[in-house]
């Protein structure tokens, strides 16, 4: 199944679950003729294909209703007294509407900030105040970020910072739709120092050295350079004038590596560091605390900045009210925090603790499905056991809640609590990176990362229809099945176990090609298809094992088994497309993902009473059996 779903269409959410599971109510002779199409039959006409869409399918409907309780949670400014995230949350947006309240804080907020640039005295006072204010959430002069490796291991990266300008091709620009923006950006660091203590015969003197300092970064400052990974103590020496360690130790990190890019734009700071005048320095400094905190301040600062970001460089009619720049910013830079809120307000803890259970169940059967498999080698086993007793399997985020005590945020201090948020993310910064998801929790998504060996279910996933709060044999599946799925996909083999898996799965391509992708002559393309088809398969035998463990189910239960499958794949296509596109597809079509891997099963004939030559049913010959 796909990482991120497809286009959004939330005129149809209310659709969303208007076609259940109907197994109980169906007939033999339909479901064993087209079980896709009976159990979804509800579903199919109830949503056609929305105007000039190619395809629209459940996953579509699922991450629009991702989107769209996303949305409520972001628009919130109250919240239950025991939903802490989401109450944090509430009222940092409820700060970012307050105008009045920003205007009566004046510049009281970034007065700590300052004080901490008005002790530099020497030379040697720069870099320790540097890391005081990164300490106190301002990162200025050096970037630093922490992030993850291929292997999901987190490390330091620290890069250039201190311009005010978006990109260092703006300073010295000859080109004349570019160059007003030098002039522009001059001004508007005049009227912050006016307001952070420079008299108005000195401020606009000051800008221009301030615009100076910037222009000798920006030309260290190469287009394309890549990051290099170093030895600390060698970074250190590199950037000795700023006081890496210092730094480093100001974000918590205590790394043996540090990934630095452009190291000429260090070489240049350390000459600045050491060659320019403190007091110039905290000119500087002044001018950047009050820049990079004016969206936050009133209006003496931020109608500057948002006249030259939003409307010089963005190009934007009107600056962007600041609840809605407060949400771009917590989207691209906190996204757990926005997560942990959707978590709390709609996936149940109850609802999770079972989705857990299903998964582990889920472990369990592959397992020892693994170690029945008497096609598989000794070794082969091992490799296998091995690759899933070590695989981190999160359903739902893990974060825990208790990382967010730290997020008290006032409704009347949306300065104060841009500080409080910048200082968390720093204090969080390897807990953050250990528990990075590649999407978020309100995008429906099961996958499997090979090189992190993680398997990740998103909260937008654990609901209707993959699980609902009624604990059916259903849910093993829909859930079950897709997490099976993407375990049979961890289970790679070598030398004579690769040959023995793939003689068992090779029957799968003659069995998807002869199937038509469309109703008329175009076949599914069972070769490239091969892959998933035969995960679907392989997901299905151990997710029904995995139900079977728990005892064997009654004639209702294996049917709701089934089904759970089938309403996790009801999709409209137009024909020309689907066909267009079996040239180079990996997914067999919807109904093929349903009616191919169950044809395969013993157990669907006998829940459905699928007898003699029907369509649900392959010849017991020709049945494929991967893990049973």
């Amino acid at each position: 199944m796909p990482i991120r779903m497809r286009p959004l269409f939330p005129s149809l959410l209310l659709a969303l679950l208007a076609a259940g599971p109907v197994a109980a109510q169906q007939r033999a002779p339909l479901a064993c003729a087209d079980f896709y199409g009976h159990a979804n039959a509800a579903w199919l006409a109830q949503n056609k294909l929305p105007a000039g869409a190619t395809s629209f399918s459940r996953w579509d409907q699922l991450n629009a209703l991702g989107v769209q309780q996303r949305d409520q949670v972001l628009a919130a400014t109250t919240a239950p007294a025991n939903a802490r995230v989401s109450v944090s949350l509430a009222d940092l947006f409820a700060s970012a509407g307050d105008e009045a309240a920003i205007e009566a804080q004046g510049i009281r907020p970034i007065e700590p900030l300052l004080a901490i640039v008005n002790k530099i005295r020497r030379p040697r006072d720069i870099a320790p105040a540097i890391a005081a204010l990164h300490t106190a959430g301002m990162p200025l002069v050096v970037d630093l970020q922490v992030l993850r490796d291929a292997r999901g291991n987190p490390y330091a990266q620290v890069g250039p910072g201190g311009m005010g300008l978006p990109d260092p091709g703006f300073y010295g620009n000859a080109d004349p739709l570019v160059q007003p923006v030098e002039a522009r950006y001059q001004a508007a660091v005049t009227e912050w120092l006016k307001l952070t203590g420079s008299t108005p015969a000195k401020a606009p003197a000051e800008a221009a050295a301030v615009l100076q300092m910037e222009r000798q970064l920006a030309k260290a400052t190469l287009p394309g350079v890549s990051f290099t990974v170093m030895p600390t103590s060698e970074a250190e020496k590199l950037a000795a004038g700023i006081g890496l360690k210092d730094l480093l130790a100001a974000h918590g990190l205590k790394a043996t590596e540090v990934a630095m890019t452009g190291p000429g734009f260090f070489v240049t700071l350390d000459q600045l560091i050491g060659k320019t005048k403190p007091e110039q320095w905290k000119v500087y400094l002044r001018a950047h605390i009050a820049r990079d905190m004016a969206p936050t301040l009133g209006k003496a600062f931020n109608d500057p900045w948002a006249q030259l970001y939003d409307v010089t460089l963005r190009g934007q009619d009107a600056p962007t009210p600041r609840t809605l720049r407060a949400r771009w910013v917590l989207e691209a830079r906190v996204p757990e925090l926005i997560d942990a809120a959707y978590t709390q307000r709609f996936l149940p803890v109850a609802r999770q603790e079972r989705a857990q259970g299903i998964a582990a169940a889920v472990r369990a059967a592959a397992l020892d499905r693994v170690g029945q498999a008497g096609w598989l080698s000794e070794a082969g086993k091992a490799g296998a056991r091995q690759r899933l007793e070590a695989m981190q399997v999160q359903v739902g985020t893990e974060v825990p809640f208790n990382v967010f005590d730290d997020l008290r945020f006032r409704r009347d201090d949306l300065a104060g609590n841009v500080l409080t948020l910048r200082k968390w993310l720093m204090k969080y910064a390897l807990v953050r990176a250990r528990f990075a998801w590649p999407a978020e929790q309100w995008q429906p998504m099961v996958v499997y990362l090979p090189k992190e060996n993680r398997l990740l279910v998103t909260a937008a996933t654990l609901q209707p229809p993959v699980l609902d709060d009624g604990g059916s044999a259903a849910d093993y599946g829909s859930l079950g099945g897709l997490v099976a799925q993407q375990m049979s996909l961890a289970l790679a083999f070598e030398g004579a176990d690769k040959a023995a898996w793939d003689k068992r799965v090779a029957p799968l391509v003659p069995q998807y090609a002869a199937y038509s992708a469309t109703g008329g002559a175009t076949r599914v393309n069972g070769a490239g298809t091969l892959a998933q088809n035969a995960a679907d398969l392989a997901g299905l035998e151990i997710a029904w094992a995995a139900l079977n463990a728990q005892g064997k189910p009654d004639a209702a239960a294996a049917k709701a088994f089934f089904t759970g499958w089938a309403s996790l794949w009801p999709r409209q296509d137009v024909a020309t497309a689907l066909a267009a596109a079996q040239a180079s597809a990996i997914h067999a079509p919807a109904k093929w993902r349903v009616n191919g891997p169950l044809a395969n099963l013993p157990a669907f004939a006998e829940a459905f009473g699928c007898k003699g030559r029907v369509a649900m049913q392959r010849p017991a010959k020709e049945q494929v059996a991967l893990w049973r």
